[in-house]
């Protein structure tokens, strides 16, 4: 009787692949973004296939769909490291002593010049063609994301004194909306002359950092 039932355990798991470690899928996944991003830059996001992408590691395109269900969830991820080390360095500045204003100042070149040296890492985020507004929306809107931009909130209260949650919010949008224009044109209109870095974000600041109430 023991020697039937361990038969039938054998045959009720039955040969088959070992599951996909945790450490291996980690791997995997980096070596797959890695790969696309590469493509992304030099072919253009709305050119490349994950088809493609599979032939240039050398899997078939089922392999790939084993560690990613969409184009898109590549690039999310690819996002999410791009913001992850903007964050980090922000997060590593904010912690410094350093006077209110000072810190809002510093927050906020540091952001703009992250985006100016790594140019490449600008387009993959906000430049790529072929990516639907919903694709962005649902990884824009995530809540994780939002609160890493709340550095900025809480360098303007600091530097503002009290305001409103209104008020708040309003010159945190704002001031993201200043600094990214500022890389944005930089980036992209090279050719014009443009004042220097600093003194453009002073001149947003000096908005952002009013007091009255808005």
């Amino acid at each position: 009787m023991a020697k039937k039932n361990e038969t039938k355990k054998t045959a009720k798991q039955g040969p088959g692949r070992p599951a996909i470690s945790d450490e291996k899928r980690r791997g995997m996944q980096k070596k797959i973004a890695a790969c696309a991003q590469h493509l992304f830059q030099t072919e253009g996001y709305h050119q490349v296939s994950m088809r493609r992408i599979a032939s240039e590691i050398g899997c078939s395109p089922m392999t790939l769909y084993k560690y990613y269900d969409a184009k898109i969830d590549i690039l999310r991820t690819l996002w999410s490291d791009v913001f992850g080390r903007v964050f980090d360095e922000l997060d590593a500045l904010a912690a410094k002593k350093m006077a209110p204003h000072d810190r809002l100042s510093a927050l906020s070149l540091a952001y703009v010049t992250y985006w100016l040296e790594h140019t490449e890492h600008y387009r993959l985020v906000f430049m790529a063609e072929g990516v639907t507004q919903p694709e962005v929306s649902v990884f824009m809107e995530d809540p994780k994301l939002i609160a890493r931009y709340n550095v900025f909130a809480v360098a303007i209260l600091d530097a503002t004194g009290e305001l409103s949650q209104e008020a708040l919010k309003l010159k945190g949008d704002a001031l993201v909306c200043f600094l990214h224009g500022i890389a944005h044109n930089l980036i992209t209109m090279t050719g014009y002359s443009w004042p220097n870095v600093d003194n453009l974000i002073d001149i947003a600041l000096s908005e952002i950092s009013k007091t009255e109430k808005v």
